[in-house]
């Protein structure tokens, strides 16, 4: 080849390979990642829900079991906030479940969690926002692993043996990874972005990411519970007569409902198509009734659990922030 072709050959090249390495635009994104997923989930729940009879709209609400449920929101957040007070320590513990409510309320409208993590951080002190980062990574680490750990155990019970077992090895090596396990392969993966929690969250003391995971757990069983309730508050499976039977299947069916979520990276707006759609694929439901029990539920724990806490959370940080203002203008003056 002629010096002449070889070095356009060359430029070429690197031109090609500048290109490639270029991100894809916003547009493309934002389609493969959110509207497109959610748009198949929005199609597949208004086929589903359409289709049903009108008599399957008609509910025997069981207030009781949804009162427990509503009385359960505190304790799910009051855990929260003691796992992040635990990982992030030297101030108040309502300082602290301020701070968490307000990052559940950028969750709204952030995707991957970055949404939570933006809000904690825009909430906690600037000097504490490097430790800050590092917490909040140890927390969604630790509350993930007990979401697939969940996901993995519901798969082998509905008798999906060889997806369930994959599940569950992945959670075994998170776990090992999370508790400090340092395998060669570690070396390679922690410095990928796409590993970026991980390195963040093994930075924090062991002692404290076992407390983490231990409150993680907690509040996982509370929510399980509240789904549950839920679920039963409208009826769902009454043919079971609130039997052993009813609630292993709910459980079983709310554990791998959370597991399919936790694949998406949506926000918490972004969801609500897409955990209806997951619930009534996940969930038992051999009558029309029982379908739109389910959407029921799965709406309700969204309004109790997220959005009514981030309405909070902006309110009182937004309260907290004048009350600051005010002192600094009184001593100022």
């Amino acid at each position: 080849m002629k010096p002449a072709a070889a070095s356009r050959s060359i430029l070429g090249s690197k031109a090609i390979v500048r290109h490639a390495a270029q991100p894809l635009p916003a547009w493309i994104q934002w389609g493969v990642l959110f509207i497109f997923p959610l748009a198949i989930a929005g199609y597949w729940l208004y086929s589903h829900l359409t289709a049903l009879p009108a008599e399957a709209w008609s509910w025997t609400v069981y207030p009781g079991a949804l009162l427990v449920a509503v009385a359960l929101v505190p304790l799910n957040w009051w855990l929260e906030s003691l796992k992040w007070a635990e990982l992030l320590p030297w101030a108040t513990m309502s300082r602290r479940m301020r701070e968490v409510l307000y990052g559940t309320a950028w969750s709204m409208v952030g995707p991957l969690k970055l949404g939570a993590g933006l809000g904690r951080l825009a909430a906690v002190r600037p000097k504490e926002r490097s430790l800050a980062l590092r917490a909040f990574g140890t927390a969604s680490v630790s509350q993930w692993w007990c979401t697939i750990t969940a996901a993995g155990l519901g798969l082998l019970f509905s008798q999906y043996y060889l997806t369930g077992g994959a599940v569950l090895i992945v959670s075994s090596i998170t776990l090992g990874l999370y508790m400090g396990w340092s395998p060669s392969f570690w070396k390679h993966l922690k410095r990928m972005p796409f590993f970026g929690h991980w390195g963040l969250s093994r930075k924090i003391a062991t002692v404290r990411r076992q407390r983490c995971m231990s409150l993680s757990i907690a509040r996982f069983f509370v929510m399980l519970f509240q789904f549950i309730l839920a679920l039963n508050a409208f009826g769902h499976l009454g043919a079971l007569n609130f039997s052993v039977e009813r609630f292993f299947l709910q459980g079983q069916g709310a554990a791998i409902t959370w597991g399919l979520t936790s694949l998406a990276p949506l926000p918490a707006f972004g969801d609500l198509g897409l955990r209806e759609a997951a619930a009534i694929a996940a969930i038992p439901a051999p009558t029309p009734q029982d379908v739109t029990a389910i959407v029921a539920a799965t709406l309700t724990l969204w309004v109790i659990n997220l959005f009514i806490p981030s309405i909070i959370g902006l309110v009182w940080h937004a309260v907290a922030k004048r009350r600051k203002a005010a002192r600094q203008a009184t001593f100022g003056a």
